[in-house]
């Protein structure tokens, strides 16, 4: 998950966001959304490529509802950035 959202990752409220479901960036089903997935957490400088930090961790309560998609972050550990995702735009990538 790629973004320049204020306070994410490791400070939103409650662990609970949201994504709107034009940021998911493949055709995904609802059967993609499964709970305890582990989930690489990007954090962007607005306005720009520059990465901030990048945490390993995972989601969880995936709540998909039209336009919006609904869930729990858990942040396990800061990590390195993986040059493999330089110069992905936002999103919610599925692999």
């Amino acid at each position: 998950m790629i973004t320049d959202f204020d306070k994410h990752w490791d400070n939103i409220e409650k662990n609970f966001a949201s994504y709107s479901t034009n940021l998911i960036k493949r055709k995904v089903f609802k059967e993609k959304f499964i709970s305890g997935t582990v989930t690489i957490f990007i954090k962007k400088e607005k306005y720009s490529e520059k990465i901030e930090k990048t945490w390993i961790g995972r989601v969880s309560n995936i709540q998909a509802l039209p336009g919006k998609v609904y869930f729990n972050v858990e942040i396990e550990k800061e990590i390195s950035f993986p040059p493999e995702y330089s110069g992905w735009p936002k999103g919610w990538y599925f692999e």
